[in-house]
């Protein structure tokens, strides 16, 4: 569990966000980066929700783009698992298949 949902889980974060490689140049070119303002907007769903979450998820979701730095092997699962599906479906690019990518991750993942 944790050497995905900790390591590689937040690597797919870091990706996505342009936080990656130290060479800001590096970051920058990746097309399917998604915009801060995207990341603010999945965060602020995810605190408006955490209310409604079933307590049988564990831990409440806590807004991503804030506080991702101290997320747990737990939060980074229940981020993968449950949360990224819904929050990214309409925010990556289709042209590159990295939302596909991202089922098939949780397809594995489930089996």
């Amino acid at each position: 569990m944790h050497l995905f949902f900790k390591n590689v889980a937040q690597h797919m974060f870091k990706l996505w966000s342009s936080r990656f490689f130290k060479d800001d140049n590096l970051n920058n070119s990746i097309p399917f980066v998604l915009s801060k303002s995207s990341w603010e907007e999945i965060g602020i769903q995810m605190q408006n929700n955490k209310k409604n979450m079933p307590l049988d998820f564990g831990r409440p979701p806590r807004n991503i783009w804030k506080h991702n730095a101290g997320y747990k092997a737990e939060e980074w699962a229940n981020w993968i698992t449950l949360y990224s599906v819904p929050l990214l479906k309409s925010k990556l690019p289709e042209r590159y298949r990295i939302y596909k990518c991202l089922l098939n991750i949780l397809m594995i993942l489930n089996f």
